[in-house]
């Protein structure tokens, strides 16, 4: 008994992973090279994609994946956006809620004044392949601090400070801002090397108050 006697051989043009998941649009999303001057929000949209549906596994047809390289494109309009750059690195948080670091690698200007702006990314690829569209989260910035309203914050001879309430008592607080937008800040407590070198005494320095978790801090309104 001959196992093989109705097998056929396929030899790929190039080396790689073979996936069954086919849906047809092989050849409409190509990534030519990085070069994606041919995608348009209207090719996009014309796709009739559902977020998250599954590319269904083929019987019949397969296509070799040959390499790590996973290209997302997503039409933007934010503020982060329009000020984003072609090889700036981004954070993008997957529907399974991994973060990943991602690149920009090319920018699309549309006629509307948005843009479609496309990441490349090289970690998590083998979990998208059976997707064509998804929800995600571009991480722009991240930084590691107390998030405050900015009527919290007040600002004397150059430097910013917030009031904190303990026990009735209101104690006035020096802070770093990290990050700000036009709602709130991201700040946190200066080190002893910054506050010398702002200017202020190691004896300032050792009664310096320090903002701390749950603390109540007042907002002007």
């Amino acid at each position: 008994m001959n196992l093989f006697g109705n097998s056929e051989t396929i030899v790929a043009p190039k080396p790689g992973i073979i996936s069954y998941r086919v849906d047809g649009l092989e050849n409409t999303i190509k990534v030519n090279d990085g070069d994606f001057s041919y995608v348009n929000s209207e090719l996009l949209n014309g796709l009739d994609l559902n977020v998250c549906s599954s590319i269904p596994e083929s019987k019949e047809t397969g296509k070799i994946v040959n390499n790590y390289n996973c290209y997302i494109a997503c039409p933007m309009s934010t503020e982060n956006s329009e000020i984003a750059e072609v090889g700036d690195k981004v954070k993008l948080r997957l529907p399974d809620s991994s973060e990943v670091d991602s690149e920009i690698s090319y920018i699309k200007e549309e006629n509307d004044g948005k843009r479609i702006i496309f990441f490349k990314i090289t970690e998590k690829v083998e979990s998208l392949i059976e997707y064509r569209k998804i929800t995600l989260d571009v991480i722009w910035w991240e930084f590691s601090g107390w998030k405050v309203s900015n009527s919290a914050l007040t600002e004397k001879n150059d430097l910013t400070y917030i009031i904190r309430n303990r026990a009735g008592v209101k104690e006035r607080i020096l802070v770093k801002v990290l990050r700000q937008n036009d709602t709130y800040s991201i700040v946190d407590n200066y080190t002893d090397e910054q506050l010398l070198d702002l200017g202020f005494s190691q004896d300032e320095i050792v009664e310096f108050p320090k903002i701390k978790l749950y603390d109540e801090i007042i907002v002007s309104k």
